[in-house]
């Protein structure tokens, strides 16, 4: 298999993993971390397949992949952590990377539309060279320590998921070293090795998340009632106000000490599946118990509630509207200003703007 095939092959694959990211009807952050990483991994075998081509064109299109060990640091954050998994500081860090790369790649395109700049070239693009070296080699130890992170305290299934994705990323790295030792003569060779592995890379992340967010069928209620039982040593004579009590301070430890209300997209099936309960039971719970309309009303209230001390924070004020919203749960800004503005009766930036006339 000569080169072309093989980038070929993984444009073709990367985009088709890419366009399954955007059929997922349930989006989680993880799934978009990866569509943009698939996009940089298609840029990139793009870039090599047409580079003979294009020339020193080719370089236009290489600035497009920017996005590969930074994108895949914050995919690995947004896999493993259940809160706060990609803020402010990780977004600019993941920025910064894709600036010097692009910058890199557009000194390559003017040096070879220049020759004469090529010739007296200054210290410049070395050093944007090995600070994107640098930068990059320590995202991708981030990246590694992510699944290393919470692995004895994991439940069975994410001990397996954490053990699949060490798997994948410690052979992909300890290959791709081993290629340029051993082919150090034949450039070819490493491209064909480097190749191959982003291609095991794409298709055992693509398992990861198929597994990771998997939408578990909900079980009977008979089966549920014993699973439950199980769980939390009760049985079924004894369900009263009391079960329903405790169920529901679980419920609401879970939503509020434990913050899980700023994940992005959760769902009632996301409290079902920690409590091992029923997503009715939880809607039950939410409705006579924590007096709540709904899920959505009741997590929405609470992000709301967050949003508005953060646009009332004086420290905070510079943040974008936008960043407000990513910190209090929302996955976009669109949702973030409807439902603020539909429980408090004004847009965040009104609300921030009025702050000081409303106390």
């Amino acid at each position: 298999m000569n080169l072309t095939t093989i980038y070929t092959t993984l444009l073709v694959i990367s985009l088709l993993f890419l366009i399954a990211q955007l059929l997922v009807r349930e989006k989680q952050i993880a799934h978009i971390m990866f569509a943009l990483f698939c996009g940089s991994i298609a840029i990139m075998a793009t870039k090599k397949v047409s580079g003979e081509t294009l020339g020193a064109y080719q370089y236009l299109i290489g600035m497009g992949a920017c996005a590969t060990c930074n994108g895949y640091w914050l995919l690995s954050r947004s896999l493993f952590r259940e809160k706060r998994a990609i803020l402010l500081p990780h977004i600019t860090i993941a920025i910064v990377i894709a600036v010097l790369i692009m910058a890199n790649q557009g000194y390559l395109f003017v040096s070879g539309i220049t020759p004469v700049l090529a010739k007296n070239s200054s210290i410049v693009p070395y050093i944007i060279s090995e600070l994107t070296v640098l930068l990059s080699s320590t995202v991708i130890m981030l990246s590694f320590w992510e699944g290393c992170r919470g692995f004895t305290t994991a439940s069975k299934k994410g001990k397996s998921q954490r053990i699949l994705f060490l798997a994948t990323f410690g052979l992909a790295v300890a290959i791709s070293k081993l290629s340029q030792g051993m082919f150090v003569d034949s450039p070819e060779s490493k491209e064909l090795i480097t190749a191959f592995i982003i291609l095991f890379v794409l298709a055992n992340t693509q398992i990861l998340l198929l597994w990771r967010f998997k939408k578990e069928k909900s079980s009977e209620k008979t089966n549920d009632l014993a699973y439950s039982q199980a769980k939390y040593n009760i049985s079924e004579t004894t369900q009263s106000g009391e079960i329903e009590l405790a169920l529901a301070e679980k419920v609401e430890a879970l939503l509020i000490e434990q913050s899980l209300y700023l994940k992005a997209n959760l769902k009632v099936a996301d409290i079902a599946r920690e409590l091992e309960v029923s997503e009715y039971r939880v809607s039950r719970i939410l409705k006579n118990n924590l007096n709540a309309r709904n899920f959505n009303q009741y997590v929405n209230q609470l992000r709301v509630t967050h949003a508005k001390n953060l646009l009332s924070d004086p420290d905070k004020k510079k943040w974008p509207v936008l960043v407000v919203g990513l910190e209090s749960g929302f996955a976009s800004v669109g949702p973030f200003t409807r439902t603020f503005k539909l429980l408090t009766g004004y847009t965040p930036n009104q609300y921030r703007t009025n702050i000081g006339k409303m106390n």
